[in-house]
C-alpha cells in the first residue's frame, strides 16, 4: 500500500490505545513503526537488489520481530517520559509511561504486522517468509492505492480528534482495514467464477483466468486469461458486468530463450521469479534485437491510468542480443517509460558479464 495509508494505520492504532496520549512520543512511534518496514526501498541501489530486497526481510515475520526489538529499545526512555500533567479527559493513574518494554515491542510487532497485511492483501508480493523461503504471499483484494479504504480511514482519524469516543471512532478506522478488503475479495471471488464459468463454455476455454484489482477497485477489475501460447487482458466492470471483454493480447516469452537469459545474467532468473504474467515483445533498435519483458500484474485496463502512464507499464526488463542471439546488455525500468534506450528510470544498458 502506498505511504499514507500506512501512516493513516499507525494513527489510529495509537488513538485505539487506552492512556497514549500521556506521551507526546506514542505517535512518533506508531508512525514510524507503521511505515518502517518500507525503509527496504534505501537499500535496492541495483534492479537485482531491488526486486530482492524490496518486501523482503523487512516484511517478513522474523524480520518485523527484530524490528520491534529494536524499536521498543529505542523509543523506551522516550515513551517512559510522561508530559508534566494528564490531559484533561485522561485518567491522572496508569497511562502509556508505565508500560513495560514487553509491550512496547508487542504494540511495535502488531504495527508491523499490520503494515505486512496492508502489502499482502495488494497484487506485488511480500517474502513474509523470509529467511526460510521468499515465497511471495499475495491475497489481490485491492489496488496498490485504494481511495476508499484511505478516506476512510483518514475521516476515522479526524473524528478521533475530538473529545468524545476517541477510541470508538480509532477502533472504527482499524475495523475498516479489515471489512473493506474482506469486501473486495468477496466479489473478487464472485468475479472470478463467474467469469470462468463463462469462458468455460467458449469454443476454445482458456487454462487459466486470473481476475487482479484495478485502479478503483472493486467497481474495476482486471482480466488475465491464458490460452497456452499467450495471455490475454481485458476490463472487468463491476457496475457494467455484462459488457463485453475486449481482450488485448500478449506473446509469452519463448522458454528456450528466457532460460538462455538467465544462465547468462542472474538478474532475468530473479525476475522470472518475480513476474507473474510476463509477456515477450521484440524489435529491432539500431541494427540488433531487443526483447522487452513486462509483467500483466503492472499493466492497466482503466483508461486515465493509461493516460496517466502514457504507454508504459513499470518493472519492465530488457535485453539487447547479439546477432546469433547471445546477451549482450540489458536494462531495468522501474517506473513507467515504455521506449527507447534512452528513456526511463533504468539508465542505460548494462554490458553482460558472461
Amino acid at each position: 500500500m502506498d505511504p499514507v495509508t500506512h501512516l493513516a494505520s499507525g494513527a489510529l492504532v495509537a488513538m485505539s490505545l487506552p492512556g497514549t496520549r500521556r506521551s507526546r512520543w506514542f505517535m512518533p512511534f506508531a508512525l514510524i513503526c507503521a511505515v518502517l518496514p518500507d525503509a527496504d526501498v534505501f537499500f535496492g541501489s541495483t534492479p537485482l537488489a531491488y526486486l530482492t530486497l524490496h518486501r523482503g526481510i523487512t516484511h517478513s515475520f522474523a524480520g518485523g520481530a527484530v524490528m520491534a526489538l529494536l524499536m521498543a529499545l529505542l523509543f523506551l526512555p522516550l515513551l517512559r517520559r510522561a508530559p508534566s500533567g494528564p490531559p484533561a479527559d485522561e485518567s491522572p493513574r496508569g497511562g502509556v509511561h508505565t508500560w513495560g518494554y514487553a509491550r512496547y515491542a508487542l504494540t511495535a510487532y502488531a504495527l508491523i504486522l499490520l503494515h505486512i497485511f496492508l502489502d499482502c492483501i495488494t497484487t506485488y508480493g511480500t517474502q513474509v517468509f523470509l529467511p526460510f523461503s521468499d515465497y511471495r504471499a499475495a491475497l489481490p483484494a485491492v489496488f496498490i492505492i485504494d481511495p476508499v479504504m484511505t478516506l476512510v480511514m483518514l475521516a476515522c482519524i479526524v473524528a478521533a480528534m475530538g473529545r468524545t469516543h476517541r477510541r470508538a471512532f480509532a477502533a472504527l478506522g482499524l475495523a475498516w482495514t479489515l471489512l473493506w478488503p474482506g469486501a473486495s475479495l468477496a466479489v473478487q471471488r464472485h468475479v472470478q467464477s463467474g467469469l470462468v464459468a463463462k469462458l468455460a463454455a467458449q469454443p476454445v476455454p482458456p487454462v487459466s483466468v486470473a481476475v487482479i484489482p484495478e485502479a478503483l477497485a472493486p467497481f474495476n477489475w482486471k482480466v488475465v486469461v491464458d490460452d497456452g501460447r499467450r495471455y490475454g487482458m481485458a476490463r472487468y466492470q463491476l457496475l457494467n458486468p455484462d459488457a463485453p471483454l475486449a481482450f488485448e493480447l500478449f506473446d509469452k516469452p519463448d522458454p528456450v530463450l528466457y532460460r538462455r537469459l538467465s544462465e547468462a545474467e542472474e538478474l532475468f532468473r530473479v525476475y522470472g521469479r518475480f513476474a507473474m504474467f510476463m509477456t515477450q515483445e521484440t524489435r529491432q533498435e539500431n541494427g540488433a534485437p531487443v526483447v522487452t519483458y513486462r509483467d500483466l500484474r503492472f499493466a492497466s485496463t482503466v483508461p486515465f491510468m493509461r493516460m496517466l502512464r502514457g504507454e508504459g507499464v513499470p518493472f519492465q526488463l530488457w535485453a539487447r542480443l547479439s546477432a546469433d542471439g547471445r546477451l549482450e546488455g540489458f536494462r531495468f525500468v522501474q517506473g513507467r517509460s515504455a521506449g527507447g534506450s534512452d528513456g526511463g528510470d533504468g539508465g542505460g544498458w548494462v554490458p553482460a558479464t558472461r
